[in-house]
């Protein structure tokens, strides 16, 4: 998804609306600007269920053949 995807999606729903992130365990969390970054994200290296799709860029100097990097806008949970 990209950001213009992602405005679109919202304008669909009251802007009253709580927005909020998956708790730790359970539940729910506020979403708050502070939570809100861009970073550089390396595409489709996730190899296991328990591993997101996309993960961090290898520090200078390894191997990173046939990966893409690119800038993505993180929605970061962060719990009490």
């Amino acid at each position: 998804m990209i950001v213009s995807e992602l405005i679109e999606l919202l304008q669909r729903y009251p802007v009253h609306l709580c927005v909020v992130v998956n708790g730790y365990e359970k539940d729910y969390d506020d979403l708050s600007p502070q939570q809100i970054s861009t970073e550089e994200i390396v595409l489709n290296i996730g190899k296991h269920s328990w591993e997101g799709q996309h993960g961090y860029p290898q520090p200078a100097g390894e191997n990173q053949d046939g990966t893409e990097v690119v800038q993505a806008l993180v929605l970061r949970r962060i719990s009490n």
